[in-house]
C-alpha cells in the first residue's frame, strides 16, 4: 500500500514539475492586442467585471482551493517519526484589461501561487 502511495505523489510530482509560472505568463501575455471576446469565449464568465475610471473594462479570474496533505510516518529506521499533515492553500487571480471601443487586450497581469501552466517550446 505504501509503495502505490509513494508511486501515486511521485506521479504527482514530476506531473506538477512540467507546470511553470513561465508557462503561465506565456499562455496569459498572448492575449494581449487580441479581441476580448475571443478571450471570454475561451475563459469564460469572469469572477468579477468592473469598469475602470478610465473607461476600461477590467476582468478577473480567480481560482482558489485548499489541499489536505497526508500525515506520513513508521518509517524502518525511524518508527516513531511523524511528518507533513495540515492543509496548503493554492490560488491565481488573473486580470485582463481591455479597451471597450477597440476591443483589445491592452494589458494582462496575474497573482497567485497556482498560476502555473505548461511552458510552450
Amino acid at each position: 500500500m505504501k509503495a502505490i502511495a509513494g508511486a501515486i505523489a511521485l506521479a504527482a510530482v514530476l506531473l506538477s514539475g512540467c507546470a511553470t509560472q513561465q508557462g503561465y505568463a506565456q499562455k496569459v501575455y498572448g492575449w494581449q492586442g487580441r479581441d476580448v471576446n475571443e478571450m471570454l469565449a475561451q475563459w469564460g464568465a469572469p469572477s468579477s467585471q468592473i469598469t475602470m475610471p478610465n473607461g476600461n473594462q477590467l476582468y478577473t479570474y480567480r481560482v482558489a482551493y485548499s489541499q489536505e496533505m497526508p500525515v506520513q510516518g513508521g518509517y524502518f529506521y525511524s518508527p516513531w517519526a511523524v511528518s507533513g499533515g495540515g492543509s496548503v492553500y493554492y490560488s491565481c487571480t488573473t486580470n485582463f484589461v481591455a479597451d471597450p471601443k477597440t476591443h483589445l487586450i491592452l494589458s494582462v497581469s496575474f497573482d497567485g501561487n497556482d498560476c502555473v501552466a505548461p511552458q510552450r517550446k
